[in-house]
């Protein structure tokens, strides 16, 4: 991976064909005994779901209309959001991820490009963008996507691991983003920013510590700051040992959240 000089942002340099990524994505949601890798983050990602559907309501001024989440994978999301009497549906690249979300969970989902099925779903109030741009060869232009699939004054939802932050400069490279082919971008603050930004949206708040609970940032602050210490003095004292000293991805890592909004 490569930074970008100008904002920090970490990127996959070739990016990946198509043909990589389908053969990557058409796997990558099925369960661990089917060869998927997403039963081990799915538990994680869905204890998230009541703060983020909290935040859908906040955000929109508990009117949030209708919601597209993009890149929904299994459609937990979509349930969340449905279950607590929000118009939701989804879509996703992933064939064995929509069909899960429509054949186990009866939810509303559909497979495909964004910017092929505008015309067949309609506009949206809000869209949603849950840990997804990271994985995208073209950010800024499923970002162009999701503001085309947006009335005027909607609102756009989104979250991704951070780059270029404190922790990430304590244990440059080893922060869980950093995993290819699965992310493609780690997105500094500024990157992301910048990123909304050309694709016509106007950032309204911008969390580069995101957390379902104050208290859990706290430990979270907390754990990752032992963690880094701790992981900087073991790296220094490798360096001294051996030469051969390589660096190590590790289950750290700061999350940043964006509402933006379509003029």
């Amino acid at each position: 991976m490569f930074r970008c000089s100008a904002c920090r942002t970490a990127f996959v340099h070739p990016t990946p064909s198509d043909e990589e990524l389908t053969r990557f994505y058409n796997t990558y949601h099925l369960g661990d005994d089917q060869g998927g890798t997403y039963d081990a983050v799915e538990a994680r990602m869905q204890a998230d779901f009541p703060a983020k559907v909290a935040l859908v309501k906040s955000a929109t001024g508990g009117n949030p209309g209708r919601v597209l989440d993009v890149g929904c994978g299994k459609g937990y999301f979509v349930k969340a959001c449905r279950d607590a009497g929000i118009d939701a549906q989804g879509c996703d690249l992933s064939e064995s991820g929509v069909a899960f979300a429509r054949e186990k969970l009866g939810v509303p989902a559909t497979a495909g490009l964004l910017r092929d099925l505008v015309p067949t779903l309609g506009q949206f109030d809000t869209a949603t963008f849950w840990a997804t741009i990271e994985h995208l060869p073209d950010p800024v232009g499923t970002l162009r996507d999701i503001h085309a699939a947006l009335k005027p004054g909607g609102r756009l939802l989104m979250d991704t691991g951070i780059g270029a932050d404190w922790l990430d400069n304590m244990l440059p490279g080893c922060a869980q983003w950093y995993n290819p082919p699965e992310h493609l971008f780690v997105f500094s603050g500024a990157g992301l920013r910048k990123a909304v930004e050309l694709a016509g949206f106007t950032v309204e708040s911008h969390a580069q510590n995101f957390e379902r609970s104050g208290l859990r940032r706290l430990m979270k602050n907390t754990r990752n700051a032992l963690l880094a210490t701790g992981l900087r003095l073991a790296a220094g004292a490798g360096r001294m040992k051996s030469s051969g000293f390589t660096m190590t991805r590790y289950p750290v890592g700061n999350l940043q959240s964006i509402v933006a909004r379509k003029a």
